[in-house]
């Protein structure tokens, strides 16, 4: 799998078109963050019917101007510098929602059922997951650690 750097590609298309890059997390005026929102949920959009139309062509388009677009959210929120290191604590985040032995998989699974969710874990290479029945959404273990991003965002 390849990185494309689309940081790197959207801040120079924001430098030639004049589009913000701002160097440190601000959020932008009212006009600027409604337009990030809605050229996201155009996109979006896009994708939805896209999915719909069973149109792969028109799929991978909707991706690529969802993801130009997301870049370009993340350049003007001033969060281009620190995105690799909120995103690496966002995935050591969703990564911990596995559970490391069959133990705390059981445990997992308990914590859930106590609450009346049905749920189940499979092994997974070394890792046990725990999911919803039913649906098969991935539930976090019990020893899940939530993403500290405010810590990263005052660096």
């Amino acid at each position: 799998m390849q990185d494309p750097k689309s940081l790197t590609s959207v801040a120079l298309f924001h430098e030639t078109f004049k589009h913000p890059v701002l160097k440190e997390p601000t959020i932008p005026s009212d006009t600027r963050c409604n337009l990030r929102v809605s050229l996201l949920a155009e996109e979006l959009k896009e994708l939805e019917e896209a999915i719909d139309n069973k149109d792969l062509v028109e799929i991978a388009d909707a991706l690529c101007d969802l993801q130009y677009v997301l870049s370009g959210a993340i350049l003007e929120f001033g969060m281009g510098e620190k995105f690799k290191a909120l995103f690496d604590e966002v995935q050591r985040s969703n990564m911990s929602k596995a559970c490391l032995t069959e133990e705390e998989a059981k445990a997992t699974v308990a914590h859930y059922e106590a609450k009346g969710t049905p749920s189940f874990y499979e092994k997974e290479g070394d890792l046990y997951l725990v999911f919803r029945e039913g649906d098969h959404k991935t539930l976090k273990s019990v020893n899940y650690s939530p993403a500290d991003l405010a810590g990263i965002l005052k660096k």
